[in-house]
């Protein structure tokens, strides 16, 4: 028995508005309050999302394969693990409720060491990377940006970083490229680098990429524990989305 989604033409048109960034700012919030309440709407995204990825992929790479990397993957070392069973038995002879103490301790400061900040706990539950632009072959006349975007919509930001800067050398005042590096870092974990990309935007009112920055910025700061900072900038730019953050931040 299929297991696939099903969709309503209305569903498919919706969505893939969605995607492309075709909506209004008004849509989108609407959109992305179902989108949080409705699991099976979610399934749907990530399924369009995926066929959209599959199918400009393999385009960019027939059309113009030259250009893409080959990203080989690392390999994990093998465990020794005759070595490590030889070493434990010539360790100390401690008593083994005191051994097993001390481990409690270890492990104890450990825990406490890695748990997550409460600034950390909100910054993931709310960020998600913008889904990213459509990468068509209509598009083909900004290959080098979209080629990066293939691998942003990958996961492989860290490629797309270093691809974007490239073109940031020349081009310091496009919103899109600022937009997107700033998402990207973001999605890295440097939420430093990324709020230098992000409040570029502030000059250019006109971007479609503005509401969406603004709500990124805050999540940076969010991230960076610079709450106060997040919180003015939720409350000088009341959306749907920057309501619910800002909410959440107050609790």
């Amino acid at each position: 028995m299929s297991t696939q989604p099903t969709f309503s033409q209305q569903e498919l048109e919706a969505i893939e508005r969605y995607l492309t960034r075709s909506m209004t700012s008004v849509e989108r919030s609407q959109f992305e309050e179902r989108l949080a309440a409705d699991p099976s709407l979610q399934a749907k995204v990530r399924e369009i999302g995926l066929l959209i990825e599959t199918v400009e992929t393999v385009a960019l790479k027939t059309k113009l394969d030259r250009f893409h990397q080959t990203i080989e993957g690392t390999q994990s070392k093998p465990l020794h693990t005759p070595e490590i069973i030889k070493r434990r038995n010539t360790t100390s002879k401690l008593p083994l409720y005191a051994l097993a103490a001390c481990l409690l301790v270890i492990f104890g400061v450990f825990y406490f060491m890695k748990m997550p900040s409460s600034s950390e706990k909100l910054f993931a539950k709310h960020f998600v990377p913008d889904p990213g632009l459509p990468t068509t072959m209509s598009t083909q006349t900004n290959y080098h940006f979209f080629d990066a975007m293939v691998n942003y919509k990958r996961g492989e930001y860290n490629i797309a970083i270093t691809k974007w800067q490239q073109q940031m050398d020349d081009i310091q005042e496009n919103d899109t490229l600022n937009f997107y590096l700033g998402v990207a870092h973001l999605a890295e974990g440097n939420s430093e680098k990324a709020l230098d990309y992000l409040k570029k935007l502030e000059t250019q009112s006109q971007s479609i990429f503005i509401e969406d920055a603004i709500y990124y910025r805050a999540l940076a700061h969010i991230k960076e524990n610079e709450l106060d900072k997040a919180r003015q900038l939720l409350i000088e730019n009341p959306t749907q989305r920057n309501t619910d953050l800002l909410q959440d931040l107050k609790e």
